[in-house]
C-alpha cells in the first residue's frame, strides 16, 4: 500500500511531463516529496503503544522475556544447523532478484517518466491482488498443509514459465538491438501510456510480472511459517529470508550497473528461477501437515 502510495504522488507529479521527449529526468520535487513522507514514516513510529499497554479482549497475547545479544547470536548460529531453511536459499535469492530486469527492462527501458510512475501503480496494485488471491489456497485449512503447498507451488511455477515466456517474446520484438541488445531498435520515443495501441502489451506484462512476483513472496513466507510455530523462531528464519533476498537483488543491480545485455539478464534470472524450483518442491513435499512446536525459545542451553 506504500508503494501504491509513493506511486500515486510520482505520478502526479509528474502528469505534465512532455512525454514526447525520449528521456527525461525525474524533477527535485519528486525526491522532496518522497523524502518527506519517509521522514514522516519515521516519526510514526514514536506514537506506538508500549507492549504492556495492550490488551486485546478476543485473543491471548503471548509475551516472551527479551534476548540479549550474546544469546541472539548464539540461536541465529544454531538455525543453520537446520537443513530446512538452508534448502530455501535458492528461493530466496531470487525472490527479489528479477525486479531488476522488470524495472529496468520493461518498464525503465519502454516507458517514459510518467507512464513509469502508472505502471508503478499497477504493478504494486497486482501484487495486492495476487497475495489476497493465494491467501485462500494458503488458508485453507480443509486441505492438509503439504498439499497447499504442493498446489502453490505448481500455480507459481506455471505462472513464472508463462510470463518468463512473453517477456522473451517482447524483448526479441521490441527491445534488442542486433549491436548492443539494450536499445529500443523499434521506436523512436519511450511509450506513454494514452498510446494504447502501443502501451497495452507491455503494461499487461508488467501486471502480470508483479502478480508473479507477489506468488512467489507469499510462497516463501509461506513456507517459512510451516517450519515452526514459534514467533521468535520465525522472525529468525523471515531476517535470514530477508538478507538472501537482498544479496540476490544486490548481485542483478550489478548486473544492470555493468550494462550486462537484456538477453543475458534475461538468461540468469530465469535460469535461476528454475533452478529454485527443485528445492522448494523438495521442501513442499516434507511439510509436516500437523503442527509442530519446533525449537521452542531459548532453546540454547549457554549456562
Amino acid at each position: 500500500m506504500g508503494a501504491i502510495c509513493g506511486s500515486i504522488v510520482l505520478f502526479a507529479i509528474n502528469f505534465n511531463q512532455n512525454y514526447r521527449l525520449s528521456y527525461a529526468p525525474p524533477p527535485m520535487a519528486s525526491y522532496i516529496v518522497l523524502a518527506s513522507l519517509e521522514v514522516l514514516g519515521a516519526f510514526c513510529a514514536l506514537l506506538l503503544v508500549p507492549f504492556a499497554n495492550v490488551h486485546r479482549e478476543v485473543m491471548c497475547i503471548r509475551s516472551y522475556d527479551f534476548l540479549d545479544a550474546r544469546i541472539e547470536a548464539y540461536e541465529m548460529l544454531y538455525m543453520f544447523r537446520d537443513r530446512w531453511i538452508l534448502v530455501l536459499i535458492p528461493l530466496f535469492l531470487v525472490s527479489n532478484f528479477f525486479y531488476t530486469y522488470q524495472w529496468t527492462l520493461v518498464n525503465g527501458a519502454t516507458f517514459n517518466l510518467r507512464t513509469r510512475a502508472f505502471n508503478s501503480i499497477i504493478y504494486w496494485t497486482s501484487q495486492i491482488l495476487a497475495a489476497f488471491a493465494i491467501s485462500f489456497l494458503h488458508d485453507y485449512k480443509h486441505l492438509p498443509r503439504r498439499w497447499r503447498g504442493t498446489i502453490s507451488l505448481v500455480i507459481v511455477t506455471m505462472l513464472t514459465c508463462i510470463v518468463w515466456g512473453c517477456s522473451l517474446a517482447y524483448q526479441l520484438v521490441h527491445l534488442d538491438s542486433p549491436l548492443t541488445g539494450r536499445a529500443d531498435a523499434a521506436t523512436d520515443s519511450l511509450i506513454d501510456f494514452t498510446q494504447f495501441k502501443r502501451s497495452g502489451i507491455p503494461t499487461t506484462l508488467f501486471f502480470s510480472m508483479g502478480v508473479v512476483a507477489a506468488l512467489w513472496q507469499s510462497l516463501a513466507y509461506w513456507l517459512i511459517g510451516t517450519m515452526s510455530e514459534d514467533s521468535a523462531m520465525i522472525a529468525r528464519y523471515a531476517g535470514f529470508h530477508k538478507s538472501i533476498q537482498s544479496m540476490g537483488a544486490m548481485v542483478a543491480w550489478q548486473l544492470e550497473a555493468q550494462s550486462v545485455s537484456f538477453m543475458v539478464q534475461i538468461i540468469v534470472n530465469w535460469s535461476l528461477v528454475v533452478a529454485a524450483l527443485p528445492p522448494t518442491l523438495y521442501f513442499t513435499l516434507n511439510i509436516k501437515n500437523e503442527r509442530q512446536e519446533k525449537y521452542p525459545m531459548n532453546f540454547i542451553d549457554i549456562a
